[in-house]
């Protein structure tokens, strides 16, 4: 009680020990007797060890996986068309072992969720070891045919594994919550959490919380902090004693107080300080969630855990991720375009996303040629040269590119080999014949873990089970007892079914070791080629309705500049936002039977909500006094469409603008409007670009290279495809800067990449340091540039790099 609400807490504020406890209140030992019997007989006992499912509602006479079996028939007949002893045989095997877990209701509830999820429209796709289970291809809960992809159950659940299934769903990320919000209702909020992750200090927040608690005034504060170097930004690795990342600072701020809050900041290093919402999440508790763990109140109304996600899963709370993603918003955009009559396609041509062909000939073109820019997962750079390198033209095609595109088969050279083989160039070879069989689809190469199941299962005969756990200690580099015990069934294992000699089986064992530290899951790459390849069928049958609903939700790896410029590739017609015709976000409208893709109201600067309302619920407008009558915008507004030409067909730039200095609009006055026509010349091309590009971000008028034509065709500059062509020699390329990234050699010395654009492409640009500096003044400029260099493989044989050596900026034409 000799704290009170109102008294304000110093720094010196903590908690008492024991000695501070008896000394401060030694007058009340039997309160302090209490307290510690209290304490002893805290002893929770969390039920550990068991899954802990909500049971589902079944119809009478049925239990959860008596329904489970039911449904999974259901599907495989409306998928298959009938149940074969193949696909009756994987069910029963999958059933049991689901049964024998106790996760029936799981697969329930994820297919009662999806099903809401497609009764409202909601665009989705899941991804990860999930689509290995032929129950969860039958329920619908996954798109690829683990039959035909020669998915192994055990890669998802495997009885001899102690881990808890993990079901990923991708969800539209604008709709996401609508489905979150449907498990609260459905399962009631006492029972539905969302896993919180748990915020560790870092080092440039350990340091401020330090300067904090000491007491420094903000400014000093600053200081201490902008004074860290760049290379210490992010999280602390407690375990290298290499990260130091005080060491400078301290011989920089020598105070007794800045030493102290240095010292203080070293101990706060990645020391819990917040909770925050894991990105997808959720756990559904057959009871009271508090019943297994505690929860707080977290933004938008969500429960969240206080246990992390590797303490749910030690108490069987199975979690569910339903993750928000742009590209599946991007798709459902397009669908509701075209089934509302924004396309000039029939409105009966697409009703959802799986009504898209897995087989289409434009299709296959447009990805085999690597045209992918604003598709899912196949649109960097990179990995549009690996499209192109093994001619990807089908959902297999995808898949294997994205399984090569990834740090392991670039770095360990099978991306290379894959390659090299695949255009003739190599002979594709095995280490034993025995392996021809299992890895032929790949030329020889291991490109999916799912293939050293199939290694161990097929050549030394071990289980599936077994295989899923060799596959694992390889994954993890663990090589304890279990490893060496599962390597022994291994080789003995290949010699008494193929005869195979112990030397040649220990090379198979290394390859497969080699591969499965960074191999990527084929289930995972069948379920993401799946939304590329339905990217690409949007991109090429509606181009102008997929490119808006790019531009709308902020594009993807590139700028919204790259995605303008790739609509102009396309041929598609750009205009900017107008008062008649734009909508909020990016749209298309149809003008004499052609699409033209205008500009969102929302990409004017500096124009409100509060107008742009205004705009969409008054238009059309006749005039210009009819705008400015029945919208009374700012006049800091009303120029910036002006200049715009959001009014366009209303009266030249100067004339409008020459009539708003008149002002007299506001309160419903006219007298501007017998204002006469100033008769200005309206502005040039240049003119409305420059303005496009400070009000809007960018100009749709014309590419900001066209503006610069006779300067680039005096310099002799190449564009960036030619550029391509000519590997290992000195280049000249001109184009505009879209991406500017600092990073630092093996040596610690600055290095600088930069995403060069032309009408044609983009190119990346390396600059080390000298030539930094000594082109750092041209650099500053606004661009284009012209950039002299040599064009060079990078070291892992990716894509080809500018090197730049010289580097200047092009003048701003009149």
């Amino acid at each position: 009680d000799s704290i009170q609400k109102e008294d304000p807490i110093s720094s010196q504020a903590h908690f008492m020990s024991t000695e501070e406890i008896e000394a401060g209140y030694h007058d009340s030992p039997g309160a302090i007797h209490m307290v510690a019997e209290i304490i002893e007989r805290c002893q929770p006992a969390l039920p550990v060890g068991s899954p802990h499912l909500p049971e589902v509602e079944t119809p009478v006479g049925l239990n959860s996986s008596q329904l489970l079996r039911k449904k999974a028939d259901q599907g495989a007949i409306q998928l298959y068309g009938e149940i074969t002893p193949s696909i009756r045989q994987r069910l029963e095997h999958e059933l049991q072992v689901i049964e024998s877990l106790g996760y029936s209701s799981l697969f329930l509830i994820v297919e009662e969720i999806l099903s809401f999820a497609r009764e409202k429209g909601v665009p989705f796709s899941s991804r990860g070891s999930a689509a290995s289970s032929l129950v969860a291809h039958c329920l619908g809960i996954t798109s690829p045919d683990p039959l035909r992809l020669n998915l192994y159950f055990e890669r998802f659940l495997n009885p001899a594994r102690a881990s808890l299934p993990d079901i990923d769903i991708d969800l539209c990320s604008r709709r996401r919550d609508e489905v979150i919000e449907f498990v609260y209702r459905k399962y009631g909020r006492e029972r539905v959490a969302m896993v919180c992750t748990i915020n560790r200090f870092r080092r440039r927040s350990a340091l401020r919380e330090a300067a904090k608690a000491h007491g420094l005034q903000q400014a000093e504060i600053n200081r201490m902090v902008e004074s860290l170097p760049h290379r210490w930004y992010g999280p602390a690795d407690r375990d290298n004693p290499d990260d130091q990342p005080y060491e400078e600072l301290a011989n920089q701020f020598q105070s007794p107080l800045q030493q102290s809050i240095i010292l203080a900041a070293s101990a706060l290093l990645g020391v819990p300080h917040h909770l925050s919402i894991h990105p997808g999440g959720i756990v559904i508790s057959p009871d009271a969630i508090t019943d297994l763990t505690p929860i707080q109140l977290a933004t938008k109304g969500m429960l969240i855990t206080q246990f992390d996600l590797e303490s749910i899963e030690q108490l069987g709370l199975v979690k569910i991720d339903l993750l928000g993603i742009r590209g599946l918003t991007v798709l459902g955009d397009v669908v509701e375009a075209i089934n509302a009559g924004y396309d000039s396609q029939p409105r009966s041509q697409l009703g959802s996303l799986d009504d898209i062909p897995e087989e289409d000939r434009d299709t296959s073109e447009l990805v085999r040629a690597g045209k992918t820019i604003g598709c899912f997962q196949i649109e960097s750079p990179g990995m549009r040269l690996t499209l192109k390198e093994i001619q990807a033209s089908s959902l297999d095609g995808v898949m294997a590119a994205l399984a090569l595109y990834r740090p392991g088969p670039l770095t360990g050279g099978q991306k290379d080999n894959f390659i090299r083989r695949f255009q003739g160039r190599e002979t594709t070879s095995y280490l034993h014949p025995s392996l021809a069989p299992l890895l032929e689809d790949t030329y020889g190469v291991i490109l999916y873990q799912e293939q050293v199941l199939r290694i161990a299962h097929k050549l030394a005969g071990l289980s599936l089970a077994d295989a899923d756990l060799l596959r694992r200690a390889m994954s993890h580099f663990d090589p304890g007892k279990q490893m060496q015990t599962l390597k022994e069934k291994f080789i003995q294992g290949t010699f008494d079914l193929h005869g195979i000699p112990q030397t040649t089986s220990e090379q198979i064992w290394e390859l497969m070791a080699a591969f499965a530290g960074y191999g990527f899951p084929k289930a995972h790459a069948a379920s993401y080629a799946r939304v590329a390849w339905r990217s690409a069928w949007c991109k090429v049958h509606h181009p102008a309705i997929f490119m808006a609903a790019v531009l709308a939700n902020w594009g993807g790896y590139y700028s919204q500049s790259n995605y303008l410029t790739e609509a102009r590739r396309m041929g598609l017609k750009l205009k900017p936002p107008h008062v008649n015709y734009a909508q909020h976000e990016f749209s298309v409208s149809y003008q004499q039977g052609k699409p033209v893709l205008f500009m969102g109201l929302d990409q004017i600067r500096d124009l409100s909500n509060r107008t742009q309302k205004r705009i969409l619920r008054e238009r059309p407008f006749r005039s210009f006094e009819d705008f400015l009558t029945r919208t009374d915008p700012r006049i800091q507004e009303a120029e910036n469409l002006v200049k715009v030409e959001a009014l366009e067909g209303m009266g030249t730039i100067p004339a409008l603008l020459g009539r708003l200095s008149l002002g007299g609009w506001q309160g419903g006055q006219l007298s501007l409007f017998g204002a006469p026509d100033t008769g200005a010349e309206d502005f040039s091309i240049a003119e409305k670009a420059r303005a496009q590009e400070e009000i809007l971000g960018a100009s749709v008028i014309a590419h900001k290279l066209e503006l610069f034509t006779d300067q680039i065709s005096e310099s002799k500059a190449l564009t960036t495809v030619e550029a391509v062509a000519r590997i290992g020699q000195q280049v000249r390329v001109a184009g505009i800067r879209q991406f500017w990234r600092r990073s630092s050699t093996s040596k610690g010395e600055p290095i600088y990449f930069m995403s060069l654009e032309d009408l044609e492409g983009t190119l990346q640009v390396v600059i080390i340091a000298e030539v930094y500096r000594r082109c750092r003044s041209e650099l500053r400029l606004a661009g284009p540039y012209v950039i002299e260099g040599s064009m060079e493989m990078d070291t892992r044989q990716i894509e080809p790099s500018l090197h730049a050596e010289r580097i200047w900026a092009l003048n701003t034409p009149d």
